[in-house]
């Protein structure tokens, strides 16, 4: 049986969960990214939408997309698509597909998925205050500069498909990447073991502000060797 809670109690209660566990309780506290979305290897974006409410749903999804730095507004989107209507079942989640690709340049993926009368967006486009709206952060993606004890490095991080990124790292003036991988964030941190002859060096790569990441090398168990890396405007 479905517990009943203070969100249960209504007739319809569609949740995009900010992170496992969420009943759509707001407003959250930033930054954060939605588990529940992800890319496709075709590019289409996808969404796990959840019904907490008594009864069956036709949830209407929509994509957008917000260009990089630009604030996570209304007049800043770019609409994306839009996925059929889902029937959702009170208690149950279903996964919607956009019926478009995600190619243009962004760094913050937003959906929306409500019911215009029974459930219906309150706060359109922000994700701490509304349960009907999920966002998926790319605010890492770019090129990060500065210095690890007096080493100097550059990190690339671009969107690879099915939520992954692809990570470079070079080391000062050379044009072969250190590090060149890719993989999935843990939060807003990366980690990644290299093994070099007989050490294994331990990277932590996290994000501290949307302009701002630290890195973090050492041997694994042992103290790090770190440093801030800002970002630098395209060319």
């Amino acid at each position: 049986m479905l517990r009943r809670t203070s969100e249960t109690r209504h007739p319809a209660y569609l949740v995009l969960k900010a992170r496992p566990g969420d009943t759509g309780a707001r407003p959250l506290a930033a930054p954060f990214a939605s588990p529940e979305i992800t890319v496709g290897p075709d590019g289409r974006p996808r969404v796990l939408v959840w019904n907490l409410g008594l009864r069956e749903v036709t949830a209407v999804t929509e994509f957008h997309a917000i260009p990089a730095g630009l604030p996570v507004r209304s007049e800043h989107a770019r609409p994306v698509g839009a996925g059929n209507p889902a029937i959702i079942g009170p208690g149950q989640a279903v996964v919607v597909t956009c019926n478009g690709v995600w190619s243009g340049p962004a760094d913050v993926l937003i959906v929306m998925a409500y019911h215009p009368e029974l459930d219906p967006v309150q706060r359109p486009f922000d994700a701490q205050a509304d349960r009907h709206v999920g966002q998926m952060n790319y605010p890492w993606v770019g090129a990060f500069v500065g210095r690890v004890g007096e080493r100097p490095v550059r990190v690339e991080i671009r969107p690879a498909p099915q939520g992954l990124y692809r990570v470079r790292l070079y080391e000062g003036d050379d044009r072969h990447p250190r590090c060149d991988r890719i993989m999935k964030p843990h939060g807003h941190t990366f980690r990644w073991l290299e093994v070099e002859g007989d050490a294994r060096l331990l990277f932590e790569l996290a994000l501290v502000e949307n302009d701002r990441m630290t890195l973090g090398v050492g041997p694994r168990g042992g103290d790090p060797e770190s440093g801030l890396l800002d970002r630098v405007a395209a060319s």
